[in-house]
């Protein structure tokens, strides 16, 4: 079954936000952000945790720079 493109989007968008909200409490480092992503249980398209190199991989990609994502 293939992911429509609005539903990414929306996964897109729900990650940034619950990625500010990691930063807001004071987690920076890529790890840190993972680690509350897996606390407050969300988990990657895939349904698996969050690495530390998995939420730098997706800082870095188009559709969290362009949904306003820094790092």
């Amino acid at each position: 079954m293939a992911t429509s493109r609005q539903e990414i989007e929306a996964f897109v968008r729900r990650i940034v936000a619950e990625i500010a909200a990691a930063e807001a409490a004071g987690a920076t480092a890529a790890q840190a952000i993972a680690n509350h992503l897996n606390a407050e249980g969300i988990t990657t398209r895939k349904g698996r945790r969050w690495t530390g190199p998995g939420v730098a991989k997706f800082l870095a990609s188009p559709g969290a720079k362009r949904l306003g994502a820094e790092y």
